[in-house]
């Protein structure tokens, strides 16, 4: 009897070994599928992030790296230092225009004679990209990518800069300029040293007699270090805009996995 039992059950045993090993073997199968999916979609976000940060970047450093990139773009144009402006307006009360705009021009010209060395420095930051940065810029705000360029590179991108800064300063006699515009306001005593000194010397009385001595910061703007930080500031906002360009129309860029990536 017991024979007879073991015999009608041992085919439903070996179907149920059947099917348990086809189940088994089907949940494999979904999730190797599912690995494979998600490890492609991860690199597709990276992927995608790069290729729109690379493009910001590119697109900055030309632009702001060519002859007069940032003194013609009204955006990043770098002003004068707000400690300047009072012997700026003095300066131009007395007929020194000129010297205000030579300063403004000088410093616009180091910013862009600079840029270029930002390129590298750049690169290796988007090269160095995690899959985690990747997604949480995607998930972020218009600026998210500009974000995490400030963050992991600003400190290495001034650090660079200032060597570029101080020696397109001095090729673009950026401290010339603004000794010749203290000294026509009637800030200093050395007029004697510029070429002319005569109007200097004449627009310098005149300053005095209005007392804009006065006005004068107690002390100098440290130019070369304004320089750099605006130079760093019109780098960012270009690249900023540029991202946000993307992420509105995608389509635009014309790369299939931008659209891909900042489309969903």
């Amino acid at each position: 009897m017991l024979t007879k039992s073991v015999i009608l059950i041992a085919p439903l045993l070996l179907c149920a070994a059947s099917f348990q090993d086809t189940l088994n073997s089907a949940l494999s199968t979904s999730s190797s599928a599912q690995k494979s999916t998600s490890s492609a979609s991860s690199s597709s976000s990276i992927a995608g992030v790069k290729e729109a940060l690379s493009l910001g970047a590119d697109q900055a450093v030309s632009l702001l790296g060519k002859e007069d990139g940032f003194l013609k773009n009204s955006a990043v144009k770098i002003p004068l230092p707000a400690s300047l402006k009072p012997i700026a307006t003095a300066a131009e009360k007395v007929g020194g225009k000129r010297y205000v705009d030579d300063f403004v021009t000088t410093m616009n010209t180091a910013a862009s004679k600079a840029i270029p060395k930002t390129a590298s420095i750049l690169s290796d930051t988007i090269s160095s990209m995690s899959v985690d940065d990747a997604n949480a810029i995607i998930k972020g705000s218009n600026t998210a990518a500009t974000d995490y360029f400030k963050a992991k590179s600003q400190d290495k991108l001034l650090n660079a800069l200032m060597p570029i800064i101080k020696e397109s300063v001095a090729q673009n006699k950026v401290m010339s300029s603004y000794q010749s515009l203290k000294e026509f306001s009637g800030t200093t005593n050395a007029s004697s040293k510029l070429g002319d000194n005569a109007l200097i010397g004449q627009a310098s009385s005149i300053a005095k007699g209005f007392g804009i001595t006065d006005v004068v910061p107690e002390n100098d703007e440290n130019i070369e270090a304004y320089i750099g930080r605006k130079t760093l500031d019109g780098l960012f906002y270009m690249i900023a805009e540029k991202e946000k360009a993307l992420r509105s129309n995608p389509l635009a860029s014309g790369s299939s996995i931008i659209q891909q990536v900042f489309g969903k």
